[in-house]
Parts: structure tokens; sequence; C-alpha cells
């Protein structure tokens, strides 16, 4: 017979999966929530500080996840200096107090930049998740082959729930928008190639070099410099070469996807990318005398993300679905971070359901107390326990205020919601003022 996390994974791909009641779940959930605590307090040296310092050795309802939770800053609080002086040996130390694997006899002295530490790891199996950094630092999480086996197959099922779209490989892929040289990333792109991409047809992928995140953490260290004043004139010189450089390659790349998409008009298409990158390709296809007429009435859709520091017109997403003849039911719009292994697809009413194998925790704004949304929307700090995660703690408070809703969407599905309206807390007045970063802060220095 199934576990109950084996039960709660296995419907990844039902059709149901986002049609269970939350009281009926539940008691699966609380028991997959034992299963994960039971294996996993021995292995991650943070977490088994954590239940001991509460006492906690049974989960019995939700609210005991609470203590156990990791602030979404956790993945950060290695020491900055290791990073930028290449103390690679302890910043795997640290990772392993936030893992379930271990770092062992591994020897790190030959290693050069961050970009070839990540791959001295995955080498070994020890696959780190990494975030772009894009706010000053990158967060490292790790990962195991069983997490870029179910994430990247997750995001497949999610899109075809959304979209109603088939994995029929009868689509042209477009990859619209910068690729990231991350692992983690590149298994989700391809898992929707190998599902929706025409078979033996190389995908499109916008011409320019991928990003990896040692590239970008090192733009952010120079950016600081130059902040401050203690860059050297040279720095500053090849700063602004690379930035003008790679503008001038973007620019070119753009001109490129316009003419390959003007070219594949008339077959089907799947379109990835953010609408900050999708809306210049509109604008290039409208000059050369196209528009959503000229395009096959099913192309599809995956976005995501926001549009901070952007500046589109009001009407962008008007004008990028009229351009590709798009329409919302085509349009695969999820919310997630790098801290989950799971997307939550948006809905036609406008929602994202969580799926079942997640625990969707609505905390109040300093991540202390669970909240109750069983009968009514309420604003709350959104917090997880994603039973998929297999690298590393499930548990994570974001820095996100949402809107949850225990109750049946105006879709007709049943099971928690998150309402479109997702802020960050860093951007409002005042900052982020999570209470328990700084105890995890202490212990992940000091374990290290």
């Amino acid at each position: 017979m199934a576990s109950a996390l084996d039960h709660l994974t296995g419907l990844r791909d039902a059709d149901d999966r986002y049609d269970m009641p939350p009281a009926e779940i539940m008691p699966l959930q609380i028991e997959a929530a034992n299963e994960r605590l039971e294996t996993r307090i021995g292995r991650i040296p943070l977490l088994k500080n954590r239940a001991e310092a509460d006492g906690i050795t049974k989960i019995s309802k939700p609210a005991d996840l609470v203590p156990l939770l990791f602030a979404h800053n956790t993945y950060k609080t290695y020491s900055e200096p290791w990073l930028i002086d290449g103390k690679w040996d302890r910043m795997a130390r640290w990772l392993q107090t936030v893992s379930t694997y271990e770092v062992g006899d591994s020897r790190f002295a030959d290693v050069e930049g961050l970009d070839e530490w990540i791959t001295s790891l995955e080498r070994e199996g020890r696959y780190v998740a990494c975030s772009s950094g894009t706010t000053g630092k990158p967060a490292m999480l790790g990962a195991t082959e069983a997490d870029l086996e179910f994430g990247p197959k997750a995001n497949v099922s999610s899109f075809s729930w959304a979209t109603g779209v088939k994995p029929a490989n009868d689509r042209h892929f477009f990859g619209l928008g910068p690729r990231t040289n991350v692992t983690r990333n590149e298994r989700i792109r391809q898992a929707m190639v190998d599902a929706f991409g025409l078979e033996g047809e190389v995908p499109y992928q916008l011409p320019i070099p991928p990003i990896t995140v040692g590239s970008t953490m090192a733009m952010i260290m120079l950016r600081r410099r130059i902040a401050d004043g203690t860059a050297r004139p040279g720095e500053v010189a090849e700063f602004e070469r690379v930035s003008s450089e790679r503008q001038a390659n973007l620019d070119a790349a753009q001109s490129d996807a316009v003419n390959a998409l003007v070219k594949a008009r008339d077959h089907k298409l799947l379109l990835s990318g953010f609408f900050p990158s999708l809306y210049p390709l509109a604008v290039g296809v409208r000059e050369q005398g196209y528009s959503g007429k000229d395009f096959q009435p099913d192309t599809a859709l995956l976005t995501g993300g926001g549009l901070k520091g952007t500046d589109l017109p009001p009407d962008y997403r008007e004008f990028i679905f009229d351009t590709f003849n798009l329409a919302d039911e085509r349009v695969f719009q999820m919310y997630s971070m790098q801290e989950l292994n799971t997307p939550f697809p948006r809905c036609r009413a406008g929602r994202y359901h969580v799926a079942p194998w997640v625990m969707m925790l609505p905390l109040d704004a300093p991540g202390e107390q669970l909240l109750d949304a069983t009968e009514r929307e309420i604003e709350a700090r959104a917090a997880f326990f994603d039973l998929s995660l297999d690298g590393r703690w499930g548990g994570v408070i974001s820095g996100d205020r949402v809107t949850v809703d225990f109750r049946a969407c105006h879709c007709g599905h049943q099971g928690p919601t998150v309402g479109p309206e997702i802020v960050r807390y860093a951007d409002l007045e005042g900052g982020d003022k999570i209470t328990c970063a700084g105890t995890i802060d202490a212990y992940v220095r000091g374990a290290a």
C-alpha cells in the first residue's frame, strides 16, 4: 500500500488534482509531513535544531509546522566573503546545513569561480538550484535528481491543465527570453520541449549567450563598487563595454526572433517568455506588417514573473495577445518560487491553484502565526510545505504578501488558491520585517 507521501506526489498528473476539498486531503498531508520529518530531521542540521528548540517530535496539525518553516532568506545566510573570496569548502559546509546531502570528502582547491563550484557539486549528484541573485545575493538551494525529475514533469502537467493543450509534439517551440544556465531551469525547458515541441526539430532559442549565476553575481558586485566609488577606472570602462555589448547582442537577437516568428506564423506555436521580453517582439512583428490575423488561432504561451523594473504601456498584454492571436485560455501563467519544486497554475478565474502535495500555510506578516482561511479570503504572508522536495526541507516562509482562499474557486475547482495580487513585503513601506530570520541566520553561520 502506498504511503501518504507517495499517494500525494502520485497525483502529479491526475485529472482531478486541483479539485480536492482541503478538509479531505489534510489528513493525508499531515501524515506525509510526518514522513518527511522522520526522514529529514537527521539529515538537515538546521531542521534538527529547530525541532529540538521547539520540542517538536510529531506534526498533528498544520500549526505544528510553523516553527519548522525556513524563512525565504535562509538560503542566503552564507557569508558573502566566502563567495567573493572563493572559499568553496566553507560554502559547501554551509550548504550541507540546509540540504539533505553531505559534502563528504569533496575538495574544491582547484575550483575557480561560482559557476565551476556549482558544476563540481553537480558532477557528484549534488545539484544547486540557484536564484539569479538580481536583488543582491543568490539563494543556494540543494536539490537532488529526484527534484529535477519531479519538478519539470509537474510543469508539463500543470501547463496542460491550465491551457487544455495536450503533450502531442505538434508545436514549434520558441524560447523568447534570456536563457539561464541553471540545471533546474534547463530541465524544465527541456521537459516542455520534449512534451510539446515537434519531434526532431531543434527548438528556437533567442540567440544570446546563456546567463550564468556567476556572471550575474560578478556584475552585481561591480555595480556595488561603482555605486560606492571603489571601482577602478578600468573596471568602470569594462562594465560600460560589457553593458553596451549585451544590449547590441539583445537588439540583434530580437530582430532574429521577429523574423523567425513571422516565418513560423502558419504553424502551431508554443511561445515561452516573460511579458517584458515579448513586448518588443510584438512591436517588431507589427512593424513588419503582421498581426493576430496572420498567426494560427491556437498559439499557446508559457509565462510568469512580474513587471518590476520594466516600463511597459498599460495595454501591453492586449497588444501582445492581439499580435500573436493569443487567448487567455491558452496562456499558462504560474505562481511559484525557486524555494519550491511545484508551479501553481492560474485558472480562468485568475487565481493560482495550490497542488495537493503542497500545504498552503497562510501566516501573519511577521511569519509567526498560522491564519484561518477556511471561511473567507484573507491577506497573509505566503508559506508552504512542498512535500515533493527531496534535496532540502520543503517548508518555506516566503517574502510575498498574498490573498488566500480555501473555499471553492469561481472556476469551479476546489482546493486552496492564491489571488492575482502578489506583493513583495520588501517593496512595501517599512520593508520585510519577518521575525524568524535572525535566529536562522545566527544558527547557519555558526554551524558552517
